[in-house]
């Protein structure tokens, strides 16, 4: 059943909406004659009947006595001998708005998570419900949390849990997959933040496992969820890990991405439709050429070695000669 339109309150918003924008535009007051040009709802009525003048003029003035009545802040003066009314902005703006820093990232976060098709509902509700309050904020992510294209690998579920763990401090589990060769490993952590480093996203904490800071890429993270201390033994951990004081987290996942490995940024090219695991860790630069940021060099060697001549290394120039001397050592056996 389609629910009865309102054409009242149709014409009253409309109205209201029309002394907003004559404030915006510094117009001021606006009278009936604008009015029945200008809004609709008032010229015609729901038949669409041409209304006589004078009833459009009183139908005007009870609509501004409505609006008064309901809080509106107008005021009327006669102007040209006719009466004129003028929304006072002023009295009628919301309170500037700040945020703190941490309300600020989640903000900052919902503005650009909305490339990711489970989250965009979640990203355009938020925003739409910030804009309808005149907030005008720069707002700048934090070094916690910073959103990029990893995003569109994270569901809602998943989102919401993160930040309820990292937010009221509640420790989580989750399965991880280190590589597509990997078997899966449990893994038990206090959360501290989700960061970026160079276009991909970390999961970072205190991990319960090993007893020390660490990082995990969130798409290889799968079954998180909140670890229950009814259910399970969490005392020998002791209180809920926080990071040290001025932590840079985006500097913990820096600095453990290197630790041990030989991390390269490279060029190559890929034959189409083969060398996937390769593919898949790189960004495409346009004619079959692939930019790896951040990739561990003797993996990619190794790789690139085993797929030649359907995948070729362009750089760096290091790069190329370790491919060089793995293919040779295969040819001489």
């Amino acid at each position: 059943m389609t629910p009865k339109r309102n054409y009242q309150l149709e014409r009253i918003t409309n109205l209201t909406f029309a002394f907003l924008q004559a404030a915006n535009q510094g117009r001021g007051y606006i009278n009936a004659d604008y009015v029945i040009k200008h809004v609709p709802g008032y010229r015609k009525d729901e038949a669409g009947n041409i209304r006589k003048t004078e009833t459009a003029q009183t139908l005007f003035s009870r609509d501004c006595a409505n609006l008064i009545a309901a809080g509106v802040p107008l005021e009327s003066v006669r102007v040209h001998g006719q009466v004129a009314w003028r929304l006072q902005a002023e009295d009628y703006e919301l309170p500037s708005v700040s945020f703190s820093p941490e309300e600020g990232t989640v903000l900052a976060l919902a503005g650009k998570m909305g490339d990711g098709k489970q989250l965009a509902s979640f990203s355009r509700s938020g925003w739409t419900k910030i804009a309808a309050s005149g907030v005008q904020s720069e707002l700048k992510a934090t070094s916690n949390y910073t959103p990029i294209n990893d995003w569109s690998t994270l569901t809602a579920k998943d989102f919401d849990l993160l930040s309820t763990a990292c937010a009221e401090k509640k420790r989580i589990s989750f399965f991880y997959q280190p590589n597509t060769a990997s078997d899966y490993i449990e893994r038990w952590m206090d959360p501290w933040g989700i960061v970026t480093v160079r276009d991909r996203l970390y999961l970072v904490g205190y991990d319960l496992d090993r007893l020390a800071p660490r990082c995990f890429r969130i798409t290889r993270v799968f079954d998180l969820s909140l670890l229950d201390p009814a259910r399970v033994d969490l005392e020998p951990y002791g209180q809920f890990h926080l990071p040290a004081p001025n932590t840079n987290l985006i500097e913990l996942v820096e600095a453990q991405l290197r630790a041990g490995r030989h991390l390269i940024d490279a060029v190559v090219f890929i034959e189409p439709g083969k060398a996937e695991v390769i593919r898949s860790h790189g960004e495409h630069l346009g004619s079959d050429r692939y930019q790896l940021i951040d990739v561990d060099a003797d993996w990619l060697a190794r790789q690139a070695a085993a797929l030649a001549p359907k995948v070729l290394v362009e750089s760096p120039p290091e790069l190329v000669e370790k491919v060089k001397d793995l293919l040779k050592e295969a040819r001489d056996g």
